[in-house]
């Protein structure tokens, strides 16, 4: 089966080699504006091709960059996909599956404050493998329009459900009902088309996603809505190594550190202790680095191969826009965003 995957790994091993190093992230970040960013981005084969995509704009704002920088992940996605068998076509489509999601719900926020706001243009990859009406979408003045739009795609039968007592269905409500569908159509893809280890890496990356998303849901209810007892409009009902009797007890907990607590028996501990509850995400991305570059450079080629380069370039793609946001509003990098880069 691995052999069907060589040229796949061949290509993203040779792409993951221009990757963007440490140091070069730190000189970025003590830049003196966008443009000077955006200049240095050219220089680097990392994220030469969005600086390039810029050229001719004039003055190139944080967002313009950012949207850039995105639209390059997005495209090298894409690319990947010509590497891979037809069978795996379903799963490499989960981060257009998440644009959708994405956009739904911009468009329900921009419905709720009556107030719009152009998002970045997709690739056109994108666009022609979507099952939402993108243009609908953008056009929908209620939400009615907003769950036609939706027709055809994997979020349609869950939005369709919605029957809001007011003009609009509660936003955190429906935020966490989308991510429910998304993640369960990973899941459920993962279960019906693989096997072996690249099934286990795949639902130990979407699994421990799910898990992690849960247990900051929790503790962020504890930190700013301790009143609150109704956990479930914001937790995600799958379970991968947290069970729901370790679940309800994290929900009974008195207080944000008895949480983590309770989180230092489960598999994730490492990750939890001694951590500060705004200090979970850093934990959790720097221990997705460190098995998708493991796998992307020792594990035997699978589809996963493809999902730990993304894996790798969505966490230099987070570092980058924090680098460029460090220059814009003159602050210094988070140190904890260099873990997800080599020195």
């Amino acid at each position: 089966m691995s052999a069907r995957y060589e040229a796949l790994a061949a290509k993203a091993r040779a792409m993951y080699g221009r990757r963007l190093r440490r140091g070069e992230l730190i000189r970025v970040s003590r830049l003196d504006s966008v443009e000077q960013v955006l200049a240095q981005l050219g220089q680097l084969p990392a994220w030469a091709p969005a600086a390039r995509s810029l050229a001719g704009e004039g003055l190139v704002t944080r967002e313009r960059l950012e949207d850039a920088l995105r639209a390059q992940v997005r495209r090298e996605g894409l690319g990947l996909m010509a590497f891979l068998p037809q069978d795996d076509w379903a799963l490499m489509d989960a981060p257009v599956r998440q644009a959708e999601l994405e956009r739904i719900l911009a468009a329900l926020r921009r419905l709720h404050a009556s107030l719009y706001r152009e998002t970045e243009q997709l690739p056109l990859g994108y666009v022609s493998r979507a099952r939402v009406d993108l243009e609908q979408l953008r056009r929908c003045t209620d939400f009615a329009g907003l769950v036609d739009a939706a027709r055809g795609s994997i979020f349609y039968d869950a939005l369709s459900r919605l029957r809001p007592g007011q003009p609009l269905p509660d936003y955190g409500v429906t935020e966490a009902l989308l991510w429910s569908v998304y993640y369960r159509h990973l899941l459920r893809l993962i279960a019906r088309r693989y096997a072996g280890d690249a099934r286990r890496l795949l639902e130990q990356t979407v699994g421990g996603q799910v898990d992690l998303l849960n247990l900051m849901h929790i503790l962020r209810m504890k930190q700013y809505f301790p009143q609150e007892d109704n956990y479930l409009p914001v937790l995600l009902p799958y379970h991968y190594k947290v069970g729901p009797e370790q679940i309800r007890a994290m929900c009974a907990a008195p207080d944000p550190q008895a949480v983590l607590e309770l989180a230092e028996q489960t598999p994730y501990a490492a990750v939890f202790r001694g951590a500060a509850p705004e200090q979970l995400q850093s934990r959790y991305d720097g221990m997705l680095y460190r098995l998708s570059r493991r796998q992307l450079r020792m594990g035997k080629p699978s589809v996963y191969t493809a999902v730990a380069y993304l894996n790798l370039r969505e966490l230099e793609l987070r570092a980058v826009v924090s680098a460029v946001e460090s220059v814009k509003y003159h602050q210094a990098l988070d140190p904890a965003l260099l873990q997800v880069l080599d020195g």
